[in-house]
């Protein structure tokens, strides 16, 4: 696996917070909000001149009753995942694959040690090796 950099950071917000955070980072940093991928939460994607860096999905409470923070996880853009999963079998690392459109993608999720939650992003590849049951 290849990775070529940071896709995005997501911090979570409840609903009534939405409004502030896409403002803060609009009026204060100069981020654009703009389109945004299909998903199962509400939010927003603020965008640099690359592209969207900053995702913002709304929850219905903060998962995090431990911390105090809005961090949830870091998106790496990758290539090639076929050679990831075959990494993270042999290694017997746990991950959840996801298929996402448009565009196109295939998504592998996993932890790291320090239980940081990370998104491997690899636009229009799909994988071509037999998968375990997730």
């Amino acid at each position: 696996m290849n990775i070529s950099g940071i896709n995005h950071i997501n911090i979570v917000v409840t609903l009534d917070k939405l409004t502030d955070v896409i403002n803060f980072y609009e009026q204060n940093l100069g981020l654009k909000q703009g389109p945004r991928a299909v998903s199962r939460r509400a939010g927003a994607w603020l965008y640099c001149e690359s592209g969207p860096i900053i995702h913002v999905s709304v929850v219905e409470s903060l998962p995090y009753t431990d911390k105090n923070t809005h961090f949830n996880h870091v998106a790496l853009t990758c290539h090639n995942v076929d050679n990831c999963l075959t990494t993270l079998i042999k290694n017997n690392i746990p991950h959840r694959i996801d298929f996402r459109g448009p565009p196109e993608m295939t998504q592998v999720f996993v932890h790291d040690p320090a239980e940081i939650s990370i998104e491997l992003n690899f636009l229009g590849e799909k994988p071509t090796i037999l998968l375990p049951s997730q």
